[in-house]
């Protein structure tokens, strides 16, 4: 049963990686609002990979789901304040930090849409 958590776990680092990166090693992209869609889809699929692998256990409940939810939202929000705390061509923004709950509410109510 722990082969399932790899994805979450793989993604996870990704994630921790990508958003701990300095500003300067980041690609600019000129589209208006394109970092709110990307912290919107990654942290969206981060929660869902975790949801997906708590739900293929045959004693996950609702709480439990809410629990991920509520962790990766956490989660979202400690990268935003490492991101501000370490970096002087990063900053946290409460915008992306609004990006990445709602991408974690997203997952939330499409976690029973996408097949196990």
């Amino acid at each position: 049963m722990w082969l399932y958590s790899l994805p979450a776990l793989f993604w996870s680092v990704v994630v921790t990686v990508l958003c701990l990166l300095p500003g300067k090693d980041l690609p600019e992209v000129q589209v208006v609002n394109f970092d709110k869609f990307v912290h919107i889809t990654v942290f969206g699929l981060l929660c869902w990979l975790y949801l997906r692998w708590l739900m293929r256990k045959k004693t996950h409940s609702l709480s439990g789901q809410i629990l991920v939810v509520l962790a990766v939202i956490v989660y979202g929000g400690l990268m935003e304040v490492l991101q501000g705390a370490f970096y002087t061509d990063r900053s946290a923004d409460w915008l992306d930090f609004a990006a990445n709950s709602a991408g974690c509410i997203i997952a939330f109510f499409m976690r029973k849409t996408v097949r196990n």
